[in-house]
């Protein structure tokens, strides 16, 4: 069916079979190629969707997310998770429904909360480091996804007994087919080879519904009451919570830990990257971190959030009804994206874009409007505080003990995993140990710092 007018967007001229290969291999020279040839306003045509009209203009962005839901409808633009996270996700709900999931689990990640988990994330970084090989190259994001995953379900259930060491377990093991195209491709989950993977998906998410269930059922019934986001949900800290069913809470937890362990790990991955690629910026940064120093260590996780941001785009909206940008309608079904990763490589907003400099960041903060790896709108991430946490403490936890050191000449290529991109390779790098630690402020104070 075509659904392109002429007024909307060029697209390159390829099928969409092939545009959606080249989206999938290599995700950043893909859409750099469109913007360089059709300027900040093109059109991918990708199997079995509707057109997606991508943006890469501030205003442009700012209208994509500012719009109302009953114009631009952001749910189904995320449907490729629903085996993840399930129909009762949050994150895919529209209006007052979306409004108020997003009202349920906020408590849990207040910014008052989030300060005192800064002992707990810093435990767990320190123990899971201990894990880690030491001179010798090895992939650093499943690492780095096993320690976020403990993050995040300390976060939700609260202590750490055999049931939830289970179901990291399983968690870990259910979300490797986010690298998979079955997750986005249903038709590939009857052909053999991939069959074989959303099989074994299906038999893992058995096993975690069942442990969730168990938890929940348990929490219900226990007088016990901590700040946990179980507790909270039960608890009767959410005016709705009375109404929540027990496969609404499974939904929305799971919502939480798919979105609150990838992202994490995939921008430290990334930070790893960078840093390991870039020895005198990391050596900047740990002689900031010697002297006590915090804000060079804010500057660099701001500036891998703007040159790697694990969402390339805003969620696409869905258009329900006519609506214009910049002297163009779009009518239904097109999908309008806002292309967060060209923004923030865009040479009129940051200069030399493609160089990792937290410099830019040094004397004033990133300018939201221009700046939005959390995304925007209704749609913006809830758990961005607990993110820049982790992301701090375990640079901290890594540097203060060791060097990290490159395996290969480039900086690895990015690869879709679900709806985020991570390095290509897991961001292989190795660590070596360093002659002296710093003795900079406690994880607990820069905490307050860098989330006042």
């Amino acid at each position: 069916m075509q659904y392109l007018t002429r007024q909307q967007p060029s697209t390159p001229p390829l099928p969409s079979a092939l545009q959606t290969l080249a989206f999938w291999r290599h995700p950043h020279a893909y859409l750099e190629w469109c913007r360089r040839r059709y300027g900040a306003r093109f059109t991918v045509n990708a199997i079995g969707i509707p057109p997606m009209v991508f943006m890469s203009d501030p205003a442009a962005i700012k209208a994509i997310v500012g719009a109302p839901a009953n114009v631009l409808h952001p749910g189904a633009g995320g449907r490729a998770i629903v085996p993840l996270v399930g129909d009762g996700s949050f994150m895919l709900a529209e209006e007052d429904e979306h409004l108020a999931g997003r009202r349920a689990i906020l408590p849990a990640f207040h910014r008052r909360v989030i300060n005192e988990h800064a002992e707990m994330v810093r435990d767990i970084a320190a123990r899971e480091l201990a894990k880690w090989p030491r001179g010798t190259s090895f992939a650093s994001h499943p690492y780095l996804r096993a320690l976020t995953l403990r993050v995040i379900l300390r976060t939700i259930f609260g202590g750490e007994e055999a049931r939830l060491r289970e179901l990291h377990a399983r968690l870990l093991t259910m979300f490797a087919v986010t690298r998979s195209l079955t997750l986005q491709e249903p038709p590939l989950r009857r052909v053999p080879g991939w069959r074989g993977i959303w099989r074994s998906f299906l038999v893992d998410r058995a096993a975690v519904d069942k442990i969730i269930a168990q938890l929940i059922e348990e929490e219900a019934h226990s007088g016990a009451r901590d700040s946990g986001l179980l507790s909270m949900l039960l608890g009767g800290q959410h005016p709705d919570s009375d109404q929540l069913s027990i496969t609404q809470i499974r939904d929305t937890l799971m919502s939480v830990i798919l979105a609150g362990h990838e992202t994490t790990a995939s921008e430290l991955a990334w930070a790893f990257q960078l840093l390991a690629h870039e020895p005198l910026i990391a050596g900047r940064l740990v002689d900031d971190l010697d002297a006590g120093g915090e804000a060079y260590l804010t500057a660099a996780i701001q500036e891998v959030l703007r040159h790697r941001p694990v969402f390339l785009f805003t969620i696409p909206r869905v258009v329900r009804r006519p609506f214009e940008i910049a002297g163009t309608t779009y009518r239904p079904p097109v999908q309008l994206v806002g292309c967060i990763h060209l923004m923030q490589h865009d040479p009129g907003l940051y200069p030399e874009p493609h160089r990792f400099r937290p410099e830019r960041f040094l004397d004033a903060p990133p300018r939201p409007e221009v700046w939005m790896p959390w995304g925007g709108g209704r749609k913006r991430c809830p758990g961005h505080h607990l993110a820049m946490l982790e992301m701090r403490t375990v640079l901290e936890t890594v540097l203060r003990d060791f060097e990290l050191l490159p395996v290969g000449e480039k900086i690895e290529t990015a690869r879709w995993r679900s709806v985020i991109v991570t390095p290509g390779r897991g961001s292989r790098i190795m660590l070596r140990k360093r002659q002296r630690g710093f003795s900079g402020r406690t994880t607990a104070a820069a905490a307050r710092g860098v989330l006042s």
